[in-house]
């Protein structure tokens, strides 16, 4: 069932996501890494009642982003989508995340509206997955 849009952001509070999530992203994929050709895209629809805040926000290529509108249910249970039922900043999310001495590795994490990116365990993603909240 498609639910009700959001509130429209301001243009300004749009663009002011967006620059948050193209930076906290490093204006790449954030399930393939690949860069220079990302898309900022909404974790839960806004047909599904998705606000355009940093917290529903991510980048991804074309193909990923392709990948992810075709499988919806996998896209959430990986951790690339937000189920209609969510609220994304309290539905965990997959991404890259630097080490401390510079590599990659993929996490479990949480976003906030700042640009804020949380890592969380493993068990915590399914529980909040599975609908145990925040």
């Amino acid at each position: 069932m498609i639910g009700p849009k959001a509130d429209q952001p301001t243009t300004t509070d749009a663009r002011r996501a967006y620059a948050i999530v193209t930076e906290r992203d490093e204006q790449q994929c954030q399930r393939c890494w690949r860069g220079g050709v990302a898309q900022r895209d909404h974790r839960k629809n806004r047909s599904q009642g998705g606000r355009t805040a940093a917290s529903n926000l991510h980048l991804l290529c074309p193909d990923c982003h392709l990948w992810k509108t075709d499988h919806p249910t996998d896209a959430a249970h990986d951790g690339w989508g937000v189920p209609g039922w969510a609220e994304p900043e309290a539905f965990p999310a997959r991404r890259w995340v630097r080490t401390g001495v510079g590599t990659l590795r993929q996490a479990w994490v949480l976003y906030d509206d700042e640009g804020g990116v949380h890592e969380i365990s493993a068990a915590e993603a399914r529980r909040r997955m599975e609908g145990g909240g925040g």
